[in-house]
């Protein structure tokens, strides 16, 4: 036995007998032989891509491509296509240099699919309420690579989050993102979307794909501009009180006065020869209620310069009063200034002056003027008297007192969206205006006016008022703004137009059933072994599913693009044969399509070359019949032109003399 070290062989023998018995395959370690063009592929799934593979080496045996299992051999750079259909593909370049040594470089892929769609809706279909957490979802459908994708929600045109997903995967997936956030009654009728968007970094982003908007509806308890008001009322005047409270949905109002319920729903309450007293204004909706107290005033008023002792004008002789204001009417805007002169022209005048419970007077000759540097009465009623030897007259100047509304705004009353086909009312809020009666409102969607309305009512200070549009929007209304506008028609005749004061728009989300994009075929036909593809696309809000019914074959296959799928048959056969059901299916309702495919045979060359032969056959019968009888008509025509003939009958049954011919008259 030899010793243990003898029968050891050298490293290198080793070294030796391990490369030479190595496996004779691809050899990754000559990089630098290979070079690929381009070295990495970055493509959508389904895309045809072309690469170049070619090698700094002159003396080799061929070059090929191995993708998965299979091998494809090339030319030296020439290039190679192929379609990305496979998301876990792999793809080498390969150099044989001899029969024993082989040269390969891996082509790096990444394959991508951009989301299908992009939708974005509550979690819990209910309104957002002031103070809770209202949570929006994004729905990502059908996306690949997502661990690059990126989903970014807006505000209008504001970012307000990024997100970014947490998976790893190389097939298509679908994902949902939440967003938790408080809206207070500020934001009521933001409108928020989610954008996705495939980044790769250094190699570029793909577009993003945008959702829907969703408009957010903020709900909130009423809440009063002030919980404790004073009124002042001139004795025996009469009054309206108003209980100013905002909340959404819109509040109902009760009246109460001394614990009673005085059954008064409105928002104002019209007092006849007010008389001091405490009333009470709950408002109320389904989030909570608050309450007002108004407490009533009755001052006297003081006339100032009052005229002298009234003396009644004789009857026998009536005269007009001899009084002219200027202006004779006035329309003047709350706490601005105002001025009037009173004159006459006439004389033996005793006294002349202006009532008023504002203001100051001052008078010259025939001439008094009655000046208030600031409007602050509602229900101002300045009267310029006269006192002359006919006795006493007066003049009440025409004043009007406005004031434009502090808001206009456009709400919801019915929780969103609206529904294609449902009756829906939007509100017209307007807060402080005054007076009510000159209130023009007008209703716009776009710029079409849509509804005109005048305010009823004698109340002189500011109210609120509100308007209702009921609307049943149709699909085309999608996205339409709606907005209101609030004009004061002043003067005589509403002749003098006050400023107007528009509402912000307010867009309509409308939903609708899917409907079908463009005609279709109900009956297809296709020839035996031939391909066939027919389509179904549908519109509607939020964008519909779409889904093929049919038998389950091998050779049938369904492909999506953007919002249309389409049925491709592969080599028609007999089973293929028979009705393809396409549904469109949304929250809003269903939509039905459907195909009837006929396999058609083809048709038999051979029966169909027999047939043509024997109607060859035949029509060669009928034109040689045809040639036969034309010839034997000229023969029969010929004959008869070749002579005459005289017919001479015998004396006995068989005497017959022959026909003689005739030539020139004489007998032979």
């Amino acid at each position: 036995m030899l010793p243990l070290k003898a029968s050891m062989l050298p490293l290198w023998m080793l070294g030796l007998l391990v490369l030479m018995f190595s496996p004779c395959d691809a050899d990754s370690g000559c990089p630098d032989v290979l070079s690929l063009d381009p070295p990495e592929v970055l493509a959508e799934y389904g895309e045809l891509v072309t690469v170049s593979c070619s090698s700094a080496e002159n003396d080799y045996d061929g070059m090929y491509w191995r993708v998965g299992d299979r091998e494809f051999p090339v030319e030296n750079s020439a290039p190679w296509s192929f379609n990305l259909t496979d998301w876990n593909v792999t793809a080498e370049c390969i150099l044989k240099l001899n029969d024993t040594h082989n040269c390969s470089k891996d082509l790096n892929i990444t394959i991508y699919k951009n989301p299908e769609s992009v939708s974005v809706f509550p979690t819990k279909y209910e309104p957002a309420v002031e103070g809770r957490e209202y949570v929006l979802q994004c729905d990502v459908d059908n996306v690949a690579l997502v661990q690059y994708l990126t989903v970014r929600w807006y505000r209008g045109n504001e970012t307000i989050r990024t997100d970014y997903s947490t998976h790893k995967t190389k097939t298509l997936v679908s994902e949902s993102f939440p967003l938790a956030a408080n809206f207070s009654r500020g934001k009521s009728g933001t409108q928020v979307r989610c954008e996705a968007q495939l980044d790769f970094g250094q190699h570029g982003s793909q577009p993003p794909v945008i959702s829907n908007v969703h408009t957010v509806f903020v709900h909130y308890a009423p809440e009063l501009k002030n919980k404790m008001e004073d009124v002042d009322v001139y004795e025996g005047d009469n009054v309206t009180l108003y209980c100013e409270a905002e909340g959404n949905p819109a509040p109902a109002f009760h009246w109460s006065l001394d614990g009673v319920n005085l059954m008064k729903s409105t928002n104002y309450l019209n007092i006849t020869q007010a008389k001091g007293a405490i009333y009470n204004c709950t408002a109320t909706n389904k989030l909570g209620s608050t309450t007002k107290q108004i407490h009533v005033h009755v001052v006297k008023i003081n006339i100032m310069g009052a005229p002298a002792a009234i003396t009644t004008p004789e009857p026998s002789t009536p005269r007009s009063c001899p009084l002219v204001l200027t202006p004779a009417e006035i329309v003047v805007r709350f706490g601005d200034p105002v001025s009037v002169n009173c004159s006459t022209s006439v004389t033996g005048v005793s006294q002349m002056g202006w009532e008023a419970t504002s203001g100051t007077m001052s008078s010259t000759d025939n001439v008094t003027t009655w000046k208030v540097e600031k409007v602050e009465e509602w229900v101002a009623k300045p009267l310029c008297y006269l006192n002359w030897k006919y006795g006493q007259c007066d003049v009440m100047l025409d004043i009007t007192v406005y004031k434009t509304p502090d808001n206009v705004s456009v709400s919801a009353l019915d929780q969103g969206p609206m529904v294609a086909g449902t009756e829906y009312r939007l509100k017209c809020n307007i807060s402080n205006v005054a007076p009510v009666q000159k209130l023009k409102l007008r209703w716009y969607r776009g710029n079409e006016t849509v509804r005109t309305e005048m305010f009823n009512g004698t109340a002189e200070t500011p109210v609120n008022v509100s308007s209702t549009l009921r609307v049943t929007p149709e699909r085309d209304h999608d996205g339409a703004l709606f907005r209101c506008e609030a004009e004061l028609h002043l003067g005589q005749n509403g002749s003098e137009l006050g400023p107007t004061v528009t509402s912000s728009p307010y867009t309509a989300v409308v939903h609708y059933a899917p409907v079908f994009d463009g005609s279709y075929s109900k009956k297809v036909n296709v020839t035996l072994g031939d391909n066939v593809t027919f389509n179904c696309s549908a519109d509607g809000h939020p964008p519909p599913e779409i889904k093929w019914t049919y038998g389950s074959e091998a050779n049938v296959t369904v492909t999506t693009r953007g919002r249309q799928k389409s049925i491709t048959v592969t080599g028609a056969t007999s089973t293929n044969a028979g009705a393809y059901v396409c549904n469109a299916n949304n929250t809003v309702g269903v939509a039905t399509r459907t195909v009837i495919l006929v396999v058609k045979d083809r048709p038999n060359q051979s029966a169909a070359g027999v047939t043509v032969i024997w109607w060859l056959l035949i029509l060669l019968a009928i034109v040689f019949i045809l040639i036969i009888i034309i010839i034997i008509f000229i023969f029969v025509h010929r004959s008869k032109k070749r002579g005459q003939y005289t017919f001479v009958p015998g004396q006995g049954h068989d005497s017959v003399i022959p026909m003689t011919p005739q030539s020139n008259g004489v007998k032979v």
